[in-house]
């Protein structure tokens, strides 16, 4: 959780007897009136973890640790996970507040890139590794024209 906290992203943590993931969630509170907006995280700390459900298959680019390059491959577009204890911290940029606590309910859902995260966290507790399609292998075309978003 210290390091969701300085560095940000999810980490994972295994020993013998313990394992344990922090996971964020971004949100952003945004005025269209004032143009000003504050963004709201939540970072779960879960203590020995295990997957409960995963929902959807979201394909993504993704790069691990010292690999060199990103790879394509599959995630939930949900997860849910039940933990032996969960713990939450609560940032708050526009009251500059963090406000720690425990979650008396062992079983969190995310969904989103949180989903994303947790399940790449998951897989490190597992001493699995990331192995999809190198983006180097997708196929690469000059467009006649600009593209639009699709």
């Amino acid at each position: 959780m210290l390091l969701s906290l300085k560095i940000g992203g999810a980490w994972s943590y295994s020993a013998e007897h313990l394992k344990c993931i922090s996971v964020m969630q971004v949100h952003t509170n945004y005025d269209k009136t004032t143009k000003t907006g504050n963004t709201i995280e939540m970072i779960y700390l879960l203590v020995n973890p295990e997957t409960v459900a995963k929902e959807g298959v979201v394909n993504r680019l993704e790069k691990c640790g010292n690999r060199e390059e990103r790879v394509l491959l599959t995630r939930p577009y949900s997860i849910t996970l039940r933990a032996e204890r969960i713990i939450a911290a609560n940032i708050s940029t526009e009251k500059r507040k963090i406000t720690v606590h425990e979650v008396w309910e062992k079983v969190v859902m995310f969904t989103g890139p949180s989903a994303f995260y947790a399940a790449h966290e998951m897989e490190h507790l597992e001493h699995i590794e990331i192995d999809g399609l190198p983006m180097w292998a997708f196929k690469y075309e000059i467009a006649d024209t600009e593209l639009g978003p699709d």
